[in-house]
């Protein structure tokens, strides 16, 4: 069974539709592609202005946190984003934070659903996950002075489409909402938000943190986070404003950094 919408993604519409001044002003779009990053790498050792677009109907090895793979098929959204935020190495996670409560605010407004964010990249819809960010940084120094922000989304999939083994913890617009949604109008709501943010993002990042809170869909759970070769468990509280996760472990607070949240519980008392 194919997408539920087939066809090209159109460049023309969505420079019609989009307005910003940094992001999105440069957009490569292929049909096929092993993974979105790879191209914008590329373009970023080319030369590519910040604010360059990748999009492909389809990756055919599109890669998830870790290299784990990333089901794409025709029908979701697969973007790459070229940055510059000149930031210090050690804000770096607030990209990815930042990235990922632009994408979740936008889609919520343009497909008129409430899209949550899970720590650390994943959008999440229905109890499921629905998309994710990925951010790749260039360094120089102690500052982040490159980065590839990449975005896949589920939008016009059906259950068919994505692999059998995670059918039971993943979901699609088209399945939450039950109608088809336009590439161009969510890459351009996207685009647009990220730009509204981007101060905050490579700013002091107080703002983002309040926002990304609003849409935390685990602060107030019982977490168990497997970091590196340990597992750490407590209560979510929300990120700081470095973008780590942190944690209320009985009378005292953890930061996580990094870490898979491998098993989560709702808090009763």
């Amino acid at each position: 069974m194919g997408s539920v919408s087939a066809g090209g993604f159109s460049a023309d519409l969505l420079a019609k539709m989009l307005q910003t001044e940094r992001f999105g002003r440069a957009v490569r779009v292929v049909s096929e592609t092993p993974s979105t990053i790879d191209l914008a790498k590329e373009w970023l050792r080319d030369g590519g202005p910040e604010g360059a677009v990748i999009i492909a109907g389809r990756q055919t090895e599109g890669r998830g946190r870790r290299g784990r793979q990333w089901a794409s098929p025709e029908g979701g959204l697969w973007m790459s984003v070229i940055a510059r935020p000149d930031i210090e190495s050690a804000r770096a996670g607030l990209l990815g934070i930042g990235f990922g409560l632009a994408a979740a605010e936008a889609v919520s407004a343009e497909a008129g659903c409430s899209v949550g964010v899970k720590w650390p990249n994943d959008l999440w819809l229905g109890g499921k996950k629905v998309g994710g960010v990925l951010v790749g940084s260039e360094t120089r120094g102690t500052r982040v002075a490159a980065a590839v922000l990449s975005v896949g989304l589920n939008v016009n999939i059906s259950a068919h489409d994505l692999p059998e083994e995670i059918r039971g913890t993943a979901t699609s617009l088209w399945e939450e909402t039950g109608r088809e949604h336009g590439l161009e109008a969510l890459a351009a709501r996207i685009l647009e938000k990220l730009e509204e943010m981007w101060p905050g993002i490579v700013g002091e990042g107080e703002e983002i943190v309040a926002r990304y809170r609003a849409r935390d869909v685990l602060v107030g759970l019982d977490v168990s986070v497997a970091a590196g070769e340990s597992i750490v468990r407590g209560r979510a509280d929300g990120i700081d404003a470095g973008g780590a996760l942190v944690l209320r472990c009985g009378s005292e607070k953890k930061r996580v950094t990094a870490g898979d949240v491998s098993a989560v519980r709702m808090v009763t008392g």
